[in-house]
């Protein structure tokens, strides 16, 4: 008997087996069944269609499924048993709805997948709605979009007539995370030009850095955008060469330089800590 004979005998469902359609959403669990016989994967699903039924199913919002003890613990590590549905894709499978331990139905059991990436579905418009960005209009930041897939606000500051590219991560279905990176990106913005100055002396004085600038400007001073003899001059330098900032969640932040050429055409980052003290200069 399989895996999925098992589940099914140790379970209630409405019905016989159906097909589906599922736009899968974000959020997933894992438990062991009472009996210890295997574990019960959870998945939020952001919309359910029953092909056969030719209907939407309501309210029922989690997709659910069983695998064997030494799979669940062959890919514990790293989680891999989450990886078998991706976010905002949708999904044709085969599969049942279940009843809870309470006696409510609450779940699209999956038996299994027919077809990953379907399309012309009675979802696409879900899939549409659900991957569209997000549109930020701050009073401090101007316009910032939010691409849902990759988890980041993005948006231009003008600063001394040079844009700087703003970067701001979150997750974009929990507002919780949004409040800190957005105010701590706000702060940057309103005292942006004496955080610049404050960041080009650090990068000036950190001796290394500098050493190497120095040297490569001296090597190859008619391939160099800028030049320099002294930490001043460098400092001074790289005055309208911001590029950009990026804010982690937890209000870290990076801001990045051109580097005039000086290293290639890699940037010179700095970077600052959850409480606002810098840490680190360097080419990278």
């Amino acid at each position: 008997m399989d895996i999925h004979e098992i589940y099914q005998e140790d379970n209630k469902f409405e019905g016989e087996e159906s097909i589906y359609y599922v736009l899968v959403g974000k959020g997933d669990s894992s438990r062991w069944d009472k009996s210890h016989k295997y574990y019960i994967i959870t998945r939020s699903a952001v919309a359910i269609y029953d092909i056969n039924a030719a209907s939407m199913v309501k309210k029922i919002k989690v997709m659910t499924w069983p695998i064997p003890n030494e799979e669940h613990d062959a890919q514990e590590k790293n989680s891999g048993y989450f990886n078998r549905f991706k976010e905002g894709v949708i999904y044709k499978v085969a599969g049942r709805l279940q009843y809870s331990y309470f006696g409510e139905l609450a779940f699209l059991y999956i038996r299994e997948v027919l077809e990953e990436n379907a399309s012309g579905t009675k979802l696409d418009k879900n899939q549409e709605k659900y991957l569209a960005p997000i549109v930020l209009e701050d009073e401090v930041l101007g316009k910032l979009m939010l691409e849902k897939s990759e988890g980041l606000f993005e948006g231009k500051y003008d600063f001394a007539g040079n844009d700087i590219t703003i970067y701001i991560e979150v997750e974009w279905d929990s507002k919780a995370t949004w409040k800190k990176p957005l105010t701590v990106a706000r702060d940057f913005a309103e005292h942006i030009a004496s955080k610049d100055e404050v960041f080009r002396s650090y990068i000036a004085s950190d001796e290394d850095l500098y050493d190497a600038a120095l040297e490569c400007v001296e090597e190859y001073e008619d391939e160099c955008e800028i030049h320099f003899s002294t930490p001043e001059e460098f400092a001074d330098a790289l005055k309208g060469r911001m590029k950009y900032i990026f804010v982690n969640q937890n209000g870290s932040y990076t801001v990045g330089y051109d580097d005039g050429y000086v290293f290639g055409g890699h940037e010179i980052d700095v970077d600052v800590n959850s409480k606002g003290e810098m840490v680190c200069a360097e080419m990278r």
